[in-house]
């Protein structure tokens, strides 16, 4: 058993329910919570702190990017693994700078999830073969990604806009002034070098950039 308890935080239930089965069959953990939302998941850390969180980035309610950074602070012995459609070379970086302890992509294969966590709650940092093999060259990082220059609050407004949602829309979602999320838009446009949507859709594309 590498864990006496888990909370696995994912808008999806099916993701939850695979995670659960993983953890309790093949690392016999016995105490495994699900929370679908950032409302639930900071009401489950209130309630005690778990061996190890895994977490998706995009919840229902909101991008757990916000709060990240405050939970490690809360729960200093709490192991974070990372597990997310999100662009492992965009995130990876800012996920373990905001003190998480590991990434992995939800197109890994079962082996390699059971690696992560096995490793995570080793006390080890765990991201892809290739993740840290751009990790060792700082330059072919940068490049290797035009999204790698953008704030997280512009990475997550252009998340939005890239799922469809309009500026009013991305405001509530976000929490935040449509003036403000308008200034963000401004802001990735000029960073990337797009005028509109369909380009930052065509930007997206060419280098592989799925919207979590």
């Amino acid at each position: 058993m590498i864990a006496r308890n888990v909370l696995v935080a994912d808008d999806h239930v099916i993701i939850r329910r695979g995670l659960r089965n993983l953890l309790q069959d093949r690392f016999g953990v016995r105490q495994v919570t699900e929370v679908g939302s950032l409302a639930e998941l900071m009401k489950a850390l209130e309630a005690g702190s778990p061996d190890l969180l895994i977490l998706d980035l995009q919840l229902g309610d909101g991008h757990a990017l916000d709060v990240l950074e405050p939970i490690r602070l809360r729960h200093p012995a709490m192991r974070v693994l990372v597990y997310s459609m999100s662009p492992e070379a965009v995130y990876a970086p800012r996920v373990m700078a905001m003190g998480g302890s590991g990434f992995l992509s939800k197109q890994a294969t079962e082996e390699e999830v059971m690696r992560a966590i096995r490793a995570v709650c080793q006390g080890r940092e765990y991201m892809s073969e290739e993740m840290e093999l751009r990790q060792g060259d700082r330059t072919a990082s940068m490049s290797a990604s035009p999204f790698t220059g953008l704030s997280d609050r512009e990475l997550m407004v252009m998340n939005e806009l890239l799922r469809g949602l309009a500026v009013r829309d991305i405001a509530e979602r976000l929490d935040l002034r449509p003036t403000t999320v308008a200034t963000y838009k401004a802001r990735l446009f000029d960073k990337l070098g797009v005028s509109n949507v369909l380009e930052l859709q065509r930007l997206a594309q060419v280098h592989g950039y799925e919207v979590s």
